[in-house]
């Protein structure tokens, strides 16, 4: 007969096993990484995603079941956000932890992520203090509600939607450094391919906010622009 400590022993691995199960899903996953730069609406998140409403409330159950997901109502909207910082830290550890053990993650990487033309070689102290100096346009290409949740300092806010639109209002010569959400970003490409195609010498950062909150540097306060503990 188990001793009661040993079926508690096995209790705790259940118990953490949910949080496996919870994330074996690619869309569950896509929904983890959205949810790392922001809280969003179930029809956003159906948008992102490329669902039906019914498909991501589907995956958000199994997420909140988890407790890797919370949710709250606003009128006619449910607003889901990630439990804790930690639900980040550990995405971008099994991120991480892909593109070292799996060959087929390094390859997809280097064939179409890591364009050295286009893809900034400085570090996130770098950039800070480039940014800070004015040596290079920082430009935050994300949804107006995933800047004003938090964005790296001296950001500037630049819908990818309205970049076409918005581009003259860049000074010509100086660098610009565009970043969206994160290294796997298509629309991070898309926006420094645009810059560069307008006369920008524009490269795209290999990171974007739930990298650099992982690095333990400061967001910038949505309201002021001031670095915040955020």
């Amino acid at each position: 007969m188990k001793r009661p400590i040993h079926q508690k022993q096995e209790a705790i691995y259940c118990m953490l096993a949910r949080f496996g199960e919870a994330m074996s899903s690619p869309r569950r996953l896509k929904i983890i990484g959205l949810l790392s730069q922001g809280p969003k609406s179930v029809d956003q998140l159906a948008g992102m995603t490329g669902q039906s409403l019914a498909a991501t409330s589907a995956h958000l159950k199994v997420l909140r079941a988890s407790g890797l997901v919370v949710a709250r109502k606003e009128g006619r909207h449910v607003w889901c956000s990630l439990a804790d910082d930690s639900v980040t830290r550990v995405w971008l550890s099994l991120r991480q932890l892909g593109e070292e053990l799996l060959p087929e993650v390094r390859e997809i990487i280097r064939d179409y992520f890591e364009n050295p033309e286009t893809l900034a070689a400085l570090d996130m102290g770098e950039v800070l203090e480039a940014a800070a100096a004015g040596r290079v346009i920082l430009i935050d290409l994300r949804h107006e509600d995933e800047y004003a949740a938090g964005h790296l300092p001296h950001a500037r806010h630049i819908a990818s939607a309205h970049l076409a639109s918005r581009m003259k209002e860049l000074p010509a010569k100086v660098p610009v450094l565009a970043y969206c959400r994160g290294p796997y970003c298509i629309t991070a490409i898309d926006g420094t391919v645009a810059l560069r195609k307008g006369g920008y010498s524009a490269q795209r950062l290999p990171f974007g906010v739930p990298e650099w909150k992982a690095a333990g540097l400061p967001l910038a306060d949505a309201e002021s622009g001031n670095p915040s503990k955020n």
